[in-house]
Formats: C-alpha cells, structure tokens, sequence
C-alpha cells in the first residue's frame, strides 16, 4: 500500500476473555458477564463466542439468555481488571507506534506507516508480531484489520473473529465491501441505514456506486463523508489523547423514580443533551465520540459508545446520537432504568476546528451559541429548544 498503514485492533470478547484468565475452570463453557448473576433480572453485559452460538445477546436479561443456553455460567465484572488487561494491552501497541487512537476500552487505531521502515517489517508482519505478543503475554486474542483508512480497518477487523487478521487494499477492496451490508460500517446508525434502505442502497458497493452530491441531498455533509470513508477517501488524522488535555465533557443524573417508557427516556436524554452541549460551548469544545452508560433499577449497568463522521457540540446532535446509542443498548422495551450519562469525548479545540475549516453544522451550532447568549443575559428559562426540534 503507497498510502497511509493502518491498523485497527479489536481484543476479542475482551470482557468474557478476562474473566475466563481470572477463572480458567470456566474458559471452555459458554460465559456471560452479567450486571448482578444473583438476579434473573440482571441484564447480560458481554459473552464469549460460545455462548453466542446459543443466541445469547447483549442487553438482554439473565433469565432470557439461560432459556436459550441452560449451561451458561454468569459472573459477575470486574471492570478494575478489564481497566489493568486495556492498559497492559497499550504497552504492547506503544512499542510499535506512538500514533495510537483509543476506541473504547478494547479498540484502538494504530497508524505505523512510519514504523514498517523503522522495523523493516510489512504490515502484516507487525500485525502477526502484535498479535502474538498479545496472546503470548496476556493470554487474549485480538482481531486486525489493515488499510489505508480507518473505517476500512474497522471494517477488516470485524471480518474474521477470533484472531483473525483481514488487509483490505486496492487489490481487494470493491470485492469485499460487494459483500458488507451498509449496517456493518461504523458511523450508519439504525436511522441512516433504514433511510439507506428505503433507496435501496443495501451493501456498503451500493454505497460506494453513489454520487456524493445525491448523498449530500439526502445527509449533508454526513452523506459525503460516509461515501468518502466508503471508498477509501479518508484523510482523517488518528486522535491522539494528551495526558494533559480535558479528555471528556459529560453529564449524568439519577431520575426522580426509575423510567419504564420511551418518552421518559427521550426526556431525560434531551436535558442531558442540553447540560452536556453547554458545557461543551462554556469550554470551546467540539467532540467527536459520545458515550452512553445507562444503570438500571438493579444496579446493573450497560454502555457503549460511537464516533460520528463530524465534530459537533450542539444539543441536536448530542441528542440524536445519545438516543441512537439508548436504542442500540436497550431496545423499545427495556427493564425499569434508574440513571443515565452522556459522555462526549475526542474533543478538539473551536479554534483548531476553524483553521482547520470542519465545522460542519455551523447552523446548528450559531443557533446554540445564541441561546446560551440569551440565557447568560436574560436567565436559563427565557428560551430552550423543544424536543421536536431533534428529530432524525
């Protein structure tokens, strides 16, 4: 490959897989992590490959999931330990690049198109090496994808599991994402791949066949960008986490009696959005990733995250993207919830976005910024914006 390296590196069932290290005894039955296994009620955290070849699911509650695997064996997380194996697993990274962007605790991006001279080494021999050493010194597997972009890298790594290794290159590339469903690339959320549909434009092919000025029609500047990561046009610089940098600006709050329906939550997530896009402004931010950790009446808890094409800090996005993320998590009919955060991290600078020229809803964000002047000069309940005003 003549362009940038990249890899993008996925630990396998990193949760189940620590907990089958902490406990052997277990590492050949089908394993879940669960929030309380004490409770049928608790609610299903992560799982092995086999318990998955039961059907056994994310998010659902423990008494579904023994339904389809009697045998399976929950335990309890450790999230102190899932911490220590995420940062043991960054040693290993950092000895073969400093350019190394996070994606949650158990993904990162590495560029080493530097490192194939300074190792005299291809990128799949890296890969191999980084793999190893990973097996070798912490007893867990990790998935790799290799390209020259970093959607195409997450692409290949999600292919082949576990310890699979995928290089997606010029030689290949329209091959593979002929047989990709839009819904397997990062950034095409539920609503987007259903609007996706309805133009039927199914495979990530039938995307890249697009011209990018339909999709800009039809998504903005969003629809560009996906087409542009899509074909392997994607000039996007790793985020690279300063010690001394704000690394995260968030809000969470305890609800006055837990939540059973939908409009509860839609409530609760578009105050948050608004204390979070606040603060973001108070601050000059802009963020890229949002995080959503949601802590059920049992105290179990269940979160995830997503990096979205365009930086943004405006309550509109902040709340469509936090209750795209709800959705994925709980579904339309969840347990009774107790608490909500919203985290927004990759943050960048305003000045650094403006002689960069990314700012891409500057309509959304001017409309922000002059309520929080209205606010600031007429007290915080002169205007708000409503609800409806966010819908997808």
């Amino acid at each position: 490959m003549d362009k940038r390296v990249i890899l993008h590196v996925d630990m396998n069932n990193f949760y189940a897989s620590v907990e089958c290290l902490l406990n052997p005894s277990i590492k050949n039955y089908a394993v879940a992590v669960a929030g309380d296994p004490n409770k049928r009620t608790g609610i299903i955290l992560a799982k092995n490959y086999l318990a998955k070849v039961y059907g056994v699911k994310t998010g659902e509650a423990i008494w579904e999931a023994k339904q389809k695997c009697p045998t399976l064996i929950t335990v309890a997380p450790h999230f102190d330990k899932y911490n220590e194996y995420s940062e043991k697993a960054h040693k290993i990274y950092y000895q073969y690049t400093d350019l190394i962007e996070p994606f949650g605790i158990d993904e990162c991006w590495l560029d080493i198109t530097d490192s194939l001279k300074l190792f005299n080494l291809t990128p799949v021999e890296i890969a191999k090496k980084i793999q190893n050493q990973i097996f070798d010194e912490l007893g867990l597997t990790v998935s790799i994808g290799i390209s020259w972009g970093k959607t195409l890298a997450k692409l290949g790594s999600d292919m082949k599991k576990p310890k699979g290794l995928t290089v997606i290159d010029e030689t290949n590339h329209l091959s593979i994402i002929k047989k990709l469903k839009i819904e397997d690339m990062i950034m095409i959320g539920k609503h987007t791949a259903q609007k996706l549909h309805k133009m039927n434009v199914n495979t990530l092919y039938d995307l890249y066949l697009l011209e990018p000025e339909f999709l800009r029609q039809h998504f903005g500047v969003v629809g560009v960008y996906l087409h542009n990561a899509v074909c392997g046009i994607d000039d996007d610089k790793l985020i690279v986490p300063k010690d001394e940098d704000t690394k995260s600006v968030g809000n969470g709050a305890t609800a006055v009696k837990d939540m059973r329906e939908m409009y509860e939550i839609k409530d609760f997530l578009h105050d948050l959005s608004v204390r979070v896009s606040k603060r973001l402004r108070a601050h000059k931010f802009q963020a890229k990733t949002i995080h959503v950790t949601i802590k059920f009446a049992d105290f179990t808890y269940l979160s995830a995250q997503n990096t979205y094409p365009t930086y943004f800090s405006n309550e509109q996005d902040i709340y469509n993207y936090s209750l795209e993320i709800f959705t994925h998590l709980a579904g339309e009919k969840f347990p009774p919830i107790r608490a909500i955060r919203i985290c927004t991290t990759n943050l960048i600078t305003n000045e650094t976005l403006i002689q960069s020229n990314l700012f891409a809803n500057n309509k959304n964000e001017n409309v922000c910024s002059t309520i929080d002047k209205l606010k600031e000069k007429y007290g915080e309940n002169i205007i708000t914006l409503g609800k409806d005003f966010f819908a997808f």
